[in-house]
């Protein structure tokens, strides 16, 4: 795709959903949850970001319907799984139990590893450190989920994080997409957490900090 067939794709995709949010607001609900079972991926994504940027508005809803499918119990539930995403860029700390409770309906890790995420940028995500950080650096998984789990790392407020991450930069087990993006999950922590630079200077060295950061 060109620069200017994609340039052209995002304007419309933010016309249509900024023309949701201005003529239906929060009344759109029901529809984009609907959208959320779409196949197409682009749509769930457009869904989800009308919700996201309705806010407020919509997430105690949103809270609702979680607990309500939580409860129903259905086994990899990707609808569930969008909106679990969801709440934790939402904030929305009440739903903590319940997003811990959704675990137990996921069999894969992929899934698993987007509701440490969530937890994670909800406070609640500490517990689950040792496991991410075995899935980076040591498990079998680390090389097709390690990038993903180090974005989720990222949201922990655990200093040695910046330890794990620079090993993960210095082994050899990543490139590519896959290593530019465990910089970018480096970044987003020391971006978040000004304070950690200091550690990330003592382990690698001033003179070698932009080698480990986007």
């Amino acid at each position: 795709m060109s620069e200017n067939s994609e340039n052209f794709e995002n304007r419309e995709r933010e016309e249509l959903i900024e023309r949701i949010i201005n003529e239906k607001g929060p009344d759109a609900f029901d529809d984009m949850l609907k959208l959320l079972d779409d196949e197409d991926e682009n749509v769930k994504e457009i869904a989800t970001e009308v919700l996201y940027r309705l806010g407020d508005s919509v997430r105690p809803k949103i809270e609702e319907y979680v607990k309500k499918e939580v409860l129903r119990g259905e086994k990899n539930n990707m609808k569930l799984l969008y909106l679990i995403d969801l709440l934790g860029d939402m904030g929305a700390k009440n739903s903590v139990k319940d997003i811990l409770k959704a675990l137990e309906l996921y069999d894969f890790e992929e899934a698993q590893i987007v509701i440490y995420e969530a937890l994670a940028k909800l406070g609640a995500g500490e517990q689950f450190y040792p496991l991410l950080r075995y899935m980076l650096l040591e498990g079998e998984e680390r090389f097709t989920l390690g990038p993903q789990v180090a974005i989720a790392m990222s949201y922990l407020d655990i200093p040695e994080i910046i330890h794990d991450l620079v090993q993960a930069i210095d082994s050899s087990d990543f490139s590519g997409e896959d290593l530019e993006t465990i910089k970018q999950a480096l970044s987003n922590v020391i971006n978040t957490r000004p304070s950690y630079k200091e550690i990330l200077i003592t382990l690698v060295g001033e003179e070698n900090f932009e080698k480990y950061v986007l």
